[in-house]
């Protein structure tokens, strides 16, 4: 496990900026899709509320390697992530399912996930550098 560095959690954190979930099926096709209630809830665990997550939810209990992009403008972050858990009560559920409600969306659950690299992916001369 590594601690994501700030400037990556200020992007992950951003209203504003694009997050995709990366994940792939136990044969390795992978699978990707805008997912904008991604948290992260310390340097070293990010949650994904499961809302309409069909094929992710089943790729994620077949495959727990997983990958998070967060992009905004030309600055752009790639987490690659294991799944530490998932959860459908507790603390961290309720706190989604209250953030969810403004937009009048509900999660199924809350997968938990163990950063284990961090890279740039902006456009530019580090394109590419791993940072954690």
């Amino acid at each position: 496990m590594v601690d994501i560095p700030k400037n990556v959690l200020d992007l992950l954190g951003r209203q504003d900026s694009t997050k995709v979930l990366v994940t792939a099926d136990k044969s390795g096709v992978p699978h990707a899709i805008v997912c904008g209630s991604i948290i992260a809830i310390d340097a070293n665990t990010l949650v994904v509320g499961e809302i309409l997550m069909k094929t992710s939810s089943k790729n994620l209990a077949a495959n727990d390697k997983a990958a998070i992009l967060a992009v905004n403008g030309m600055e752009s972050y790639l987490v690659k992530v294991k799944v530490a858990g998932k959860k459908t009560e507790g603390p961290v559920f309720d706190n989604m399912n209250a953030h969810l409600a403004k937009m009048k969306l509900k999660a199924n659950a809350v997968w938990f996930f163990a950063a284990e690299s961090v890279f740039n992916q902006s456009a530019g001369p580090d394109a590419g550098k791993k940072l954690a």
